[in-house]
């Protein structure tokens, strides 16, 4: 049966990575104050879909250059407890969105498991620390509708990061690198799905 999702949330790139992380480990990645970003910058490449943090692991949101250099990373929440972040770039944003998510998984490239057992699931950007005055602004979900557009509006948190409330477990990440549906509508996909 296809999965249901809601729009929760979306974070701005400027090309960096993103973290999807364990709410309990944000004050262990410190990627701008200790140069933490800079040590993994040099690593980044598409095989590579977790790093360590702290005492666990954090997955990696490698965005796609051959998407966007910037731009919003959508992030969804299904009805069977799966979590998708979205990188598209089309004229019908709304519907490259909503083609990413029915896409199937057949082609996905296996990740890394990431483990939340506080219930609290981040996305922060890999540039930032996880906490302290250069740490991530997080904020809860926020459930709604799937946006009709990738503009840029005044006002938009561009700084802002979606922190998630998941049952304590554990989630596998599947990567989608840049797939075309036709001509200049294309879109890159993180799906995490419930482990164990």
């Amino acid at each position: 049966m296809p999965r249901t999702w809601t729009h929760v949330g979306r974070c701005w790139t400027n090309g960096e990575p993103f973290l999807a992380l364990d709410g309990d480990l944000l004050p262990s990645w410190r990627g701008l104050s200790d140069q933490a970003y800079e040590g993994l910058v040099p690593r980044l490449d598409y095989q590579l879909t977790g790093i360590p943090v702290g005492a666990s692991r954090a997955a990696l949101v490698l965005t796609d250059p051959e998407v966007g250099d910037e731009g919003w990373l959508e992030v969804f929440r299904a009805d069977d407890g799966s979590i998708a972040v979205v990188q598209a770039n089309a004229g019908d944003y709304r519907g490259i969105l909503d083609a990413a998510l029915a896409f199937p998984e057949a082609d996905d490239q296996a990740g890394d498991v990431v483990y939340v057992p506080s219930g609290r699931l981040a996305f922060i950007s890999a540039a930032l620390d996880g906490t302290g005055e250069d740490g991530a602004f997080l904020l809860p979900e926020s459930p709604g509708p799937t946006p009709e557009s990738d503009a840029l509006s005044d006002g938009a948190a561009t700084d802002a990061s979606p922190l998630l409330v998941v049952p304590p477990g554990a989630f596998r990440l599947s990567v989608l690198w840049r797939t075309e549906l036709y001509e200049d509508a294309v879109f890159a996909r993180w799906l995490f799905t419930r482990a164990g």
